[in-house]
């Protein structure tokens, strides 16, 4: 469905490696020897009750997730599968703190991937992908800021070689957005833009924060529906919202998916763009969120593609690289 017409701004790394990929891996260098339980703790099931629970999903990702190697293949290989999924263009993001358990440092993780997606896309028809460092709530201040400014000076050192903005992921809620204003300051002193996760797990309040920050996307922004104030300020700053159902439905915080606000922002004027957050933990694909958009959410076709306009339009891409998708996408 819309083969080389799909765009995904919101796709984790971690959340989205290849599950065959992953078992090989795992039995290797784990000595993993259960397949099934394996692949429940990488993939959502009905235990899942929350963020932190979805969150947890992760662990498994990351205990693979801490060599040159490892890194390099498993970036590679989700390329190769976006290629396949035919998406014209992805924006792709991981936080290099976290894999940095084993020895790495924060330079060799973005290095080795940034590596890996240009020798991908060598190989790849008409997919481009550009990266989003992320930095971390990870609680106490002194648990992430330190980590969070190395991640800021390695987007700008990466900036136009595959990395093109910044981001900040993570439990929202436990530790106060605000505390994260001096990092975005910093962002902006260095010449980086950013999208910030905000209103998912937390109010409205946190979105209207990031707003704040000069957050130019908002990741998920599930609950700006429920604010007034902030619905007017997305619809005058043309601020888009990287809306994932399938995780929201998942990490709980929409009910069921007839719940889910995607339409009314629609409707009410804010900027859509449809995006999956996790491909291997919701075990989803775009193809799967538009099924889901126009058999449970009144979508039609035409709405995908204004949603995949929408995304183009507002990707971080270079303006040259913007012009080469959007006569991509009109073919």
């Amino acid at each position: 469905m819309l083969d080389y017409k799909k765009v995904d701004l919101h796709l984790h790394f971690d959340g989205s490696l290849l599950i065959e990929w992953a078992w090989e891996t795992a039995q290797k260098e784990l000595g993993l020897s259960d397949k099934e339980a394996f692949i429940k703790s990488m993939q959502v099931d009905q235990d899942c009750h929350s963020l932190y629970d979805y969150l947890a999903r992760f662990d498994m990702a990351l205990k693979l997730l801490q060599s040159e190697n490892n890194l390099y293949e498993a970036m590679k290989a989700l390329i190769f599968e976006l290629d396949k999924q035919g998406l014209l263009y992805a924006e792709i993001r991981f936080a290099p703190q976290q894999h940095i358990k084993q020895g790495l440092s924060q330079k060799q993780v973005v290095d080795t991937l940034c590596r890996a997606r240009e020798d991908a896309l060598k190989k790849c028809g008409h997919l481009h992908v550009n990266f989003i460092l992320c930095m971390m709530i990870l609680g106490e201040e002194s648990l992430t800021h330190e980590l969070n400014e190395e991640t800021l000076y390695l987007a700008k050192e990466y900036q136009h070689k595959g990395v093109v903005a910044v981001d900040l992921a993570g439990a929202e809620g436990m530790a106060p957005m605000e505390d994260f204003r001096g990092l975005f300051s910093k962002a902006q002193e260095l010449g980086l833009i950013y999208t910030i996760h905000a209103g998912e797990s937390y109010g409205p309040v946190n979105i209207e924060k990031a707003l704040s920050f000069g957050a130019l996307r908002i990741g998920h922004g599930t609950s700006a529906i429920k604010d007034e104030k902030v619905m007017a300020l997305l619809k005058e700053k043309r601020i888009p919202l990287e809306v994932c159902v399938t995780s929201n439905i998942h990490s709980e915080a929409i009910a069921v998916y007839e719940d889910h606000p995607i339409k009314e922002y629609m409707n009410r004027g804010i900027p859509v763009c449809i995006c999956t957050d996790n491909m291997t933990i919701s075990d989803t694909n775009l193809d799967k969120e538009y099924d889901v958009l126009l058999q449970k959410l009144g979508f039609s076709i035409d709405d995908l593609l204004v949603c995949n306009q929408n995304a183009l339009k507002h990707s971080f891409a270079s303006e040259k690289e913007k012009q080469e998708l959007f006569e991509l996408f009109r073919r």
